[in-house]
């Protein structure tokens, strides 16, 4: 049973092939990695307490700045996608920005709405 969201744009079935692929196809597009062909993650990624799960069990990063590699993980498989900026190396704001805007504009609504409550 596939439990991610189905805006992936590919499948791969190794790290490798995976990380080609986000390159190629560009920032933010999904390419989904069954658990079958990689069990674990691939070195040097952490998990990240800055991402949005989004239904996932958890999410991990590598450490790069920039071009950064962010991966879900599923009950049975992974995604992974090609973020401009990694939040979890002090490019948050830009990684709202660029990388995740929809994610920021309901933030900022939310954050909005809380204050006009209060302020009436």
């Amino acid at each position: 049973m596939v439990s991610s969201p189905s805006e992936d744009s590919g499948y791969a079935y190794s790290w490798a092939e995976a990380k080609r692929l986000s390159r190629e196809q560009g920032y933010g597009v999904k390419i989904t990695v069954p658990k079958t062909a990689e069990l674990t993650l691939p070195p040097g990624f952490e998990r990240s307490y800055w991402s949005i799960e989004a239904g996932a069990e958890a999410v991990y990063r590598d450490q790069r700045e920039t071009d950064s590699f962010q991966i879900r993980e599923y009950e049975d498989e992974w995604t992974i996608e090609l973020d401009r900026h990694n939040p979890e190396t002090g490019n948050a704001i830009a990684h709202g920005i660029y990388d995740a805007p929809k994610y920021t504009l309901a933030a900022v609504g939310i954050a909005g709405a809380a204050v006009s409550s209060f302020s009436s």
